[in-house]
């Protein structure tokens, strides 16, 4: 299920004692532009943030719907595939 623009502008509607500091930072990263796709390490490399920080906010924040797995990448030199994260696709009418 992917979030409406409403669910996003409530979500952003919170105080800030409702969204916590690193979730801000997180969000802050796409600048309301559904292009960016980011991996968690690329979120925790711009936030300055540990990866299992990022990895527990951005769970709770795509479980919110406030961002979505839009796809995924291959890893460099791995077999294994990272999930691309960016804020939810409108739903389509």
């Amino acid at each position: 299920m992917q979030a409406s623009q409403t669910q996003i502008d409530a979500f952003h509607s919170l105080s800030t004692d409702d969204v916590s500091a690193s979730k801000r930072k997180i969000l802050d990263l796409f600048k309301a532009d559904r292009r960016i796709l980011l991996t968690r390490d690329e979120i925790a490399a711009r936030t300055n943030m540990q990866v299992s920080t990022v990895c527990g906010r951005v769970n709770e924040l795509v479980k919110a719907e406030a961002l979505a797995v839009r796809d995924s990448a291959r890893r460099p030199g791995r077999r294994c595939r990272q999930q691309l994260i960016g804020l939810p696709l409108e739903v389509a009418a």
